[in-house]
Order: structure tokens, then sequence, then C-alpha cells
């Protein structure tokens, strides 16, 4: 079972603990010793053998699990570094970079995210496989423990910007941000967590900003649903608005900081940016924005206007509408649909 474990990718603790843990032989194999014991298969002095070790396993098992800790504990004195292999890192070292702590479905998309934006990052990643797939794309990686010191001192945390810890296991996660804090304090940290007990451990440890994945992706799923089901954009971002606050509420009351960033994002959402092209039967044709009235009729503001490839940005009251022009308006959803109705009428 600790060899399957390591397979999947597992490490530090968790095979060896699952192979003592599961050592014992399980109750199924009365079940299997009796019939091969009736059908003739086995003769009475193997059943008895069979029943004997089975016992005593069971027996063991616990005894064996105890030990789980000092043996990984002797493991460590004996080899204290994990293997520690750099790949892709620049040449020029690290530095006020971001740090991806894992390197599976979530971190080689955040991965593949800040590459296309030219940002400096390295993922730790201790799974081989991963590691092979994030260097075949150019990635920056290094194969080791996170929860090894040189490991994150090879990642350069003290000279980071940024630390995303994308791993599902919220211990492993608490004990490496443990240690990020003594080699940089100020650091910002956006953590995955799993549910509301991880959210006050998390905020004992001074996180910057976490996130819950499949709270997340629900709310995403349900604001589709209701979208489809015409229901006011409004009134879905209210929704999900409550939702996000009650299950971050440890954030929020613990930082007032996070609160009022919540909040600037929240407003954020209720206000968009639509660029809509005027027609040649367009009522705006060849009207000034003063002329049109478009703030005291719709509550829109026109930010930005495109014509022939030209963006001229926040556009004065004397700028005249042309057929063919884009342009950028600001404002809530609702808004938005009175300006567009009032742009397609004539």
């Amino acid at each position: 079972f600790a060899v399957i474990t390591r397979l999947f990718g597992y490490g530090n603790i968790v095979p060896l603990a699952v192979g003592l843990g599961l050592s014992s032989i399980g109750e199924f194999s009365f079940v299997l010793a009796r019939v091969g014991l009736e059908s003739g298969a086995i003769e009475s002095d193997l059943y008895s053998l069979v029943l004997t070790t089975a016992i005593a396993t069971m027996i063991l098992t616990p005894l064996l699990a105890q030990l789980t800790t000092p043996l990984y504990l002797l493991q460590k004195r004996l080899r204290p570094h994990e293997p520690l292999q750099t790949v892709n890192l620049p040449q020029d070292g690290l530095h006020d970079h971001v740090v991806i702590l894992g390197g599976g479905r979530v971190g080689s998309y955040v991965a593949q995210v800040l590459k296309r934006m030219n940002r400096a990052f390295v993922v730790i990643e201790m799974d081989q496989r991963r590691v092979e797939a994030l260097q075949a794309e150019g990635m920056a990686v290094i194969y080791g423990d996170a929860s090894q010191p040189v490991v994150l001192d090879t990642a350069r945390i003290d000279r980071a910007r940024l630390l995303l810890v994308t791993v599902p296991s919220a211990l492993v996660s608490q004990a490496i941000i443990a240690h990020v804090r003594q080699t940089n304090p100020e650091l910002h940290i956006v953590a995955r967590a799993a549910g509301v007990a991880d959210l006050q451990a998390f905020q004992k440890l001074g996180v910057y900003e976490v996130v819950q994945p499949e709270l997340e992706a629900g709310l995403e799923i349900v604001r589709q649903a209701l979208l489809h089901l015409d229901v006011p954009p409004s009134d879905i971002h209210r929704y999900t608005d409550a939702v996000r606050h009650e299950w971050y509420a440890p954030l929020y009351e613990a930082h007032a900081d996070y609160h009022f960033l919540a909040q600037m994002q929240s407003a954020s959402r209720l206000l968009e940016l639509n660029w809509l092209t005027v027609t040649e039967d367009s009522v705006l044709t060849r009207q000034t924005i003063s002329d049109a009235h478009i703030r005291s009729t719709t509550g829109v503001s026109i930010v930005a206007v495109m014509r022939e490839g030209t963006l001229l940005t926040n556009p004065g009251g004397d700028h005249r509408f042309e057929p063919g022009e884009r342009i950028g308006a600001l404002g809530t959803p609702e808004q938005l649909a009175v300006f567009e109705q009032m742009l397609r009428s004539r």
C-alpha cells in the first residue's frame, strides 16, 4: 500500500502511514479461508494458520501505526533532505517572483497564465510526472518536498513577491506557511482551503487571502443557471456576495483590509464595460455626447471611443458620434441594457 500511495504522487509521511495502517489482513480473509476449507481447496492446518496470521496482524497493526511518527523522524535524521532538482530556472536567479506550491491542475493552470503574462514564477512539485509535464512546457520547476527548508531556500522565498498554495492538504500547507513566515514575514500568501476550520488556521498564520475552489465553482454554476432563468444580474450578484461573506466571515471579521478588498471587488463586479457599435440609422449618429444626454437618460458613462483603429479615452461632451465607431460604455447591467436600446432606436 505504501508503494501504491507513492505511485499516486503522495510523499512525506503519507506512504509510511498508509503502509503501516493497512498492514493487517482484513476480516474478509476469514470468509475466504472458510470457503476454501469447505470446498476442499485448503486443509484445516492452513485454515488455522490463516486465522492465526489474520488475528495477529489485527493486534499488531494499531501498535505499528503508533510507530509512524518515530519512524518518519528517524528517516529525516538519516536522510535530512529529499531529492532536489531544478528545471528551467532563470540564469540570473529568482527575485520579485511568484512561488507556486503544487503543480497539479490548479497550480499548472496558474503557471500557464503567469507564463503568458511574462511574470517570473517557479513551481515546487514532488510528483515526477508532473515535473516532467511542466518541464515540457518550459516552466521553471523545483522537484522536491516544499516542507523541506532547503527546497524553499532554492525557490528564494526570501526574495519572492507572492506565494500561492494550491495543494489540497491543509496540514501540509499550514506547516509550509509557518516556515515561510519565519523566512519572509511580509510575504503575501494566497492559500487554498477545504473548509471553515482551515480558514481559521490560515487566519492565525496571517494568510493574505484564502480561496475555496469548490465554493467558487459552485457559485459560478449557480450564476450561469440563474442567468438562464432570467434572474436579474444584480440579484444574482447580491446572492453570491452573501454566500461568500457568510463562508469567508472569519477573514472578514479578523482583517478590515480584507473586508474592504472584498467590498471593492463586489463593487467592481456591479460595473461592466461594454463596447457597442454606432450604426448609420442609430439615434446617436452625428450627435454629440452632450446633445444626446446619455448620462442623464441611461446612467452610463462614455469612457472611450474607438474610431478607425484609434482609441480616444474619456471623450469630451463635444465629441460627435460617427457611423462605425465603437463606444466604450461603463455602467451597471441594467443601465447598459437601457443604453443599448437607446443606441439601436431611431
